[in-house]
């Protein structure tokens, strides 16, 4: 039980500072963007910055997909990723599982998927208010 937790944890850390890192990335960006040229792409803004932030996602889940698959909870690297993404999402389908010893990982990996979502979505409602409202708090379409 101390080495999942241990596992757990180290896995959590590590896809926070993936996700931080491409959030100072991605923000340093935006930032060097010409306001104005951004507000009259919004849409286009919103599409680029939500599909950026699928990244960060995309690769904890796979961090997440190699423990399961390097530890041999899960038969195949295939199993694994379907597996991790069912989990971090927190879908949960439960047509793949986790031996008895394993289990308490998976729940670790649900945790972290919620935090990493709240946080990817708070990024995403702070770029959408930058492009879609003023400092004023007036739209920007007016």
């Amino acid at each position: 039980m101390p080495v999942n937790f241990l596992l757990a944890t180290t896995l959590i850390a590590a896809t926070v500072v993936i996700q931080a890192v491409f959030m100072e990335i991605g923000l340093r960006v935006f930032r060097k963007v010409d306001p104005q040229h951004l507000s009259r792409h919004a849409t286009i803004a919103t599409v680029v910055w939500v599909s950026y932030l699928l990244i960060p996602i995309a690769l904890d889940i796979c961090l997440w997909a190699l423990l399961y698959h390097l530890i041999g909870a899960l038969p195949s690297l295939d199993d694994a990723v379907y597996f991790s993404t069912v989990t971090f999402t927190t879908v949960g389908y439960g047509d793949v599982v986790l031996g008895k010893e394993w289990r308490q990982i998976s729940a670790f990996e649900a945790v972290n998927g919620w935090i990493i979502f709240g946080w990817a979505t708070a990024l995403m409602m702070a770029v959408i208010q930058r492009l879609y409202f003023r400092a004023d708090g007036k739209s920007n379409d007016m």
